[in-house]
């Protein structure tokens, strides 16, 4: 039986993660570099914030922010629109409107504009059409037919705290590592930090966004995002920003260690303690499958919040994350795979 998936209405944090059917290694560099353009493309007309990722053989994980909904202009319809299609396809999809407007079909143009309108700022619109239009792309260049995804995406809804927002940050970014590709996370072309620091624009722009949304800061700089995620993948979750000095990547002053991870339940009482930077290295559970991550008092919100034939379910699968500091609506298991 499927999990129930835990969505909120307004603005939301999730962690996506979907797979390739069959336990096929499908996505080379190539093909890597264009998924990546599309869900950037799916991100732009959606509206959704693409903070980061780590796009794998056979699997992505993607770490996003979808605003609250809010009614879209003309003018920014358009604008969406194109990032989506391209120019050529653009240019079709207003010529058949134009065509339309002038046989008094103007209620037709009107439909499907509210259509477009109604894809954006959901999050499964949002995995939907960029899993769509690469499936269809896949099997024009491969002569394939079929889906080429394993169901539907996973996501897991995130507190909009920096605890969660960085470890779950971490643990997207240390894929590469898991799986023995790379030696070190920045040596990785295909996640949001490597990206960043071999230049991506695009990549460094989702990292500040990341930090400044995490550590409640207007304008955090690249530097400050780089050395935010150094640490975070270190376990040094920290609750401020660390400006960057000589020591940087990564800051090893303060009472932080990541050696010195305590979990405690909700009164306050530890549970047990241990190296968040170890179980960053090890394939969680509790960060891949459908729930949510956040405090106590999060997760209770979420129930609350949940339609009642999904409320009993979902409470059944709180527990406790280990050395998080976190609670997870799904349990969690460690094995040395990668994921």
């Amino acid at each position: 039986m499927r999990r129930p998936r835990v969505k909120v209405e307004g603005e939301g944090f999730y962690h996506v993660v979907s797979r390739i059917g069959g336990k096929r290694f499908l996505i080379d560099e190539a093909e890597k570099g264009i998924l990546l353009g599309m869900i950037r493309a799916s991100a732009a007309f959606s509206g959704v914030e693409l903070y980061t990722f780590a796009i794998m053989s056979n699997h992505f994980h993607l770490l996003v922010r979808v605003p609250r909904r809010r009614m879209v202009s003309e003018a920014e319809l358009l604008r969406r629109m194109e990032a989506l299609y391209g120019r050529p396809r653009f240019r079709k999809v207003l010529e058949k409107w134009e065509k339309w407007e002038k046989r008094d079909q103007a209620e037709r143009v009107a439909e499907e504009k509210a259509r477009l309108r109604a894809r954006m700022y959901d999050l499964s619109q949002f995995c939907k059409t960029f899993k769509e239009t690469y499936t269809q792309d896949y099997n024009r260049r491969h002569e394939n037919t079929g889906t080429i995804w394993e169901g539907r995406f996973k996501s897991i809804l995130l507190e909009g705290s920096f605890r969660a927002l960085m470890t779950v940050a971490g643990y997207v970014h240390l894929n590469p590592v898991r799986a023995a590709m790379v030696d070190a996370p920045e040596d990785s072309r295909w996640t949001g930090y490597g990206a960043g620091c071999k230049g991506d624009a695009l990549a460094q722009e989702g990292l500040c966004g990341l930090v400044s949304r995490a550590y409640r800061s207007e304008d955090s700089t690249w530097e400050q995002a780089r050395v935010a995620c150094c640490d975070a993948m270190a376990g040094k979750v920290r609750d401020h920003i660390v400006v960057p000095s000589r020591s940087a990547p990564g800051s090893e002053e303060g009472p932080d260690s990541a050696d010195d991870v305590v979990e405690t339940d909700d009164k306050g009482r530890p549970i047990r303690a241990g190296s968040l930077r170890a179980l960053l290295r090890l394939r969680s559970v509790g960060f891949l499958h459908g729930g949510a991550l956040g405090s106590a008092a999060f997760l209770r919100r979420v129930e609350r919040a949940l339609p009642e034939r999904l409320r009993r379910k979902a409470a059944a699968l709180f527990d406790r994350c280990p050395f998080l500091a976190l609670s997870a609506a799904s349990g969690v298991r460690e094995t040395p795979r990668s994921a």
